[in-house]
């Protein structure tokens, strides 16, 4: 009779899962420490720069500080090769904080869109960026944001749009920059062809990021004006400047399903990088990419991170053109019609597959760190 091999020996033949502990961690141990002071004291020293303490701050840092913690709730999961158990602790799932969540977020939306979104064709890496002097607005409204998406799209469309083409845009709200200082930008993915509603495609016509920047500067300063965040004269001056402050890259084209799944993590990725953080005894320090470390005072730190933290359902991800929700409903629809009239079926229930299950934790885990907590 084989005999049945123990947890320790299964674990010494292969590269094992161990449980995160984040109470470790200097992003825990600064929002443990400081959470209270930084209730506290936020209208004395913060409210002036970043207006009032919005309710989900002070709700993403207690879930965090619960996020990962045996104590505050687990899963248990059982081999029946071994007899073990593992446990597995629950997450926050909150935007803005956590590291661990947004990692996983990343993944599932980079899944999404692989699997569902995406066509079969080459994309491009896209990103917008609005000049220093606009960016407060958004820290204070955050609701302007769906003002400078539109103009990002409508820049797209109308400059690379042929009659009865169009591309398909993938964009998201990113807000921290390099510092963590508060700069709001658009990440996105852009189809490298163009579509007609029928799904023909056409190739994608020259690319002129100056074009587009002017436009969407137009779209964007326009928009200010009607809403009246600034005057005529302020429109004018940042018009006639050399460099405005507006910014559209757009990659080079790539279709491997690496470039895609990465790219899409990358613009769905976290305000903060636990690689780049540490604690010191003059507070706290960040490092750029770029090798340069930035020091803050410990409550500093913490108010600049909430503003990185989104409203609650607030939607960082919009989707246009071809890959629209409504486009993307109504091929769905055309293609389970045209099924049913092959297949001689009248009832759409019976030929409609089944949904695919969402990623598991285990997947998920295993897409980060290449390791299958389940063996």
């Amino acid at each position: 009779m084989k005999r049945r091999e123990s947890w320790e020996q299964a674990k010494s033949q292969c590269q094992h899962y161990r449980r995160r502990s984040p109470e470790k961690g200097a992003l825990y141990q600064l929002v443990h420490d400081k959470r209270q002071d930084l209730e506290y004291r936020w209208e004395e020293l913060f409210q002036p720069e970043y207006g009032y303490l919005r309710p989900e701050v002070l709700k993403a840092f207690d879930a965090y500080l619960n996020c990962g913690i045996l104590e505050h709730g687990v899963a248990r999961v059982y081999c029946d090769g071994c007899q073990h158990t593992l446990l597995v602790s629950f997450s926050c799932k909150k935007r803005g904080v956590c590291p661990s969540c947004g990692a996983k977020r990343a993944v599932k939306f980079a899944e999404h869109l692989y699997n569902e979104v995406l066509e079969y064709c080459e994309q491009r890496h896209v990103v917008f960026s609005l000049p220093k002097r606009l960016r407060p607005y958004l820290k204070f409204n955050r609701s302007l944001a769906s003002h400078v998406f539109q103009a990002a799209w409508r820049s797209l469309a109308e400059c690379l749009s042929v009659e009865g083409y169009q591309p398909g845009a993938i964009l998201t709200l990113q807000t921290a920059g390099d510092e963590l200082n508060f700069n709001p930008h658009l990440h996105g993915l852009l189809s490298n062809v163009l579509f007609a509603a029928d799904g023909s495609r056409i190739s994608m016509p020259e690319v002129s990021t100056t074009t587009i920047t002017e436009r969407f500067c137009e779209l964007v300063l326009s928009r200010f004006c009607k809403l009246e965040l600034i005057s005529d004269d302020v429109m004018s001056q940042i018009l006639s400047q050399e460099h405005s402050g507006f910014s559209v890259w757009v990659g080079e084209p790539f279709q491997d399903a690496e470039s895609k799944h990465f790219v899409s993590r990358y613009i769905e990725r976290g305000p903060v990088s636990l690689e780049r953080l540490r604690l010191s005894d003059d507070g706290v320090i960040y490092e750029t990419k770029g090798g340069e470390q930035r020091q803050y005072e410990p409550l500093e730190f913490l108010a600049l991170l909430s503003s990185h933290i989104p409203k609650r359902y607030e939607s960082l991800t919009r989707y246009y053109g071809h890959y629209s929700c409504r486009g993307r409903g109504e091929r769905k629809k055309r293609e389970l019609s045209q099924a049913q009239d092959s297949a001689g079926l009248f009832s759409a229930a019976s030929s409609e597959a089944p949904g695919k299950a969402s990623l598991s934790w285990a997947a998920c885990v295993k897409k980060i760190y290449e390791v299958d907590p389940l063996e």
